[in-house]
């Protein structure tokens, strides 16, 4: 559902006493929506939107936690407002940072991701929301219409994807997952902004939680493989994201992940399933080997 900003900017305005004007929509993402802003003095800042769900966090919550991980030092924008419309729009306003996305993954980039991952240790902002538990539901297919359920209606490729990961699984016996780290929940190259070289700032932080730093490497390891990245970005993920708890646990995240992105594929960009499908099954083939 698309929200429209022109509708729910004046009531953030009145509400927190802001002078925000809109400056126009953000180029990119396919969930949600991103605007421009400017203050009254021409100062830039981001407005983000969508549809409230119920039994979500509250995002003033949300907004305490942003910006207590701000204050000790992750390089993530700080939240000015958060709230929800009368009309039931969840909104926060972040401040603004220079960047371009960290894409296409290299090996340059990949370090600098890697040292995005590590500052993710045992900064653990909101144990309420436990990634380690929803990768297991995925994996398990404990959650009723999740992930391994689609896949298994999505036959035969689904099917085949299955058994490729489930063979890996199997091979490694049953794993526990750490916790105590930050959990990004969307780390990829387009949330890592860069500037002159270095990290600027992380976005899209909204799905943060807890678990094992280990999921993010799986995210961004899922990422390499889904767009071909070169070789030598490919194996510093992995090896950045084996020594997190062990191959193991890199690969029951790794699995998690590419059960739902395939799903999240055939919804919105139904013409690279087929090829995303092969890449997925590669990265099953190379986890079943030693790096």
């Amino acid at each position: 559902m698309s929200v429209a900003a022109e509708s729910v900017l004046p009531e953030i305005n009145r509400v927190h006493g802001l002078r925000y004007a809109l400056r126009g929509r953000c180029v990119g993402g396919m969930q949600g929506g991103a605007w421009l802003l400017a203050d009254s003095e021409g100062r830039p800042a981001i407005l983000k939107l969508q549809v409230d769900k119920p039994g979500s966090r509250r995002p003033w919550t949300v907004l305490k936690a942003v910006n207590r991980m701000k204050t000790a030092g992750y390089p993530t924008p700080r939240w000015i407002v958060a709230g929800v419309s009368e009309a039931g729009i969840r909104y926060h306003v972040q401040e603004f940072v220079e960047g371009e996305p960290s894409s296409p993954l290299t090996a340059d980039t990949a370090e600098l991701l890697i040292e995005v991952i590590e500052r993710h240790t045992g900064l653990d902002p909101d144990p309420t929301n436990d990634w380690s538990i929803y990768v297991d539901s995925v994996v398990g297919g404990h959650l009723r219409g999740g992930s391994r359920a689609f896949l298994r209606g999505f036959r035969p490729p689904g099917d085949d994807l299955l058994a490729a990961f489930d063979r890996v699984l199997a091979e490694y016996g049953p794993v526990r997952l750490p916790a105590g780290d930050l959990v990004h929940g969307d780390l990829n190259t387009c949330n890592v902004l860069l500037n002159d070289g270095r990290v600027s700032g992380v976005i899209d932080i909204d799905a943060f939680g807890s678990g094992t730093r280990a999921i993010d490497y799986a995210w961004l390891l899922r990422e390499a493989y889904a767009m071909d990245a070169e070789p030598e970005a490919v194996r510093r993920v992995r090896r950045a994201g084996e020594a997190v708890a062990g191959p193991e646990v890199l690969a029951h995240c790794v699995a998690a992940t590419a059960f739902d992105i395939v799903r999240f594929q055939v919804r919105h960009g139904p013409r690279q399933v087929p090829a995303l499908l092969q890449r997925l099954r590669r990265l099953a083939d190379d986890l079943s080997e030693p790096l």
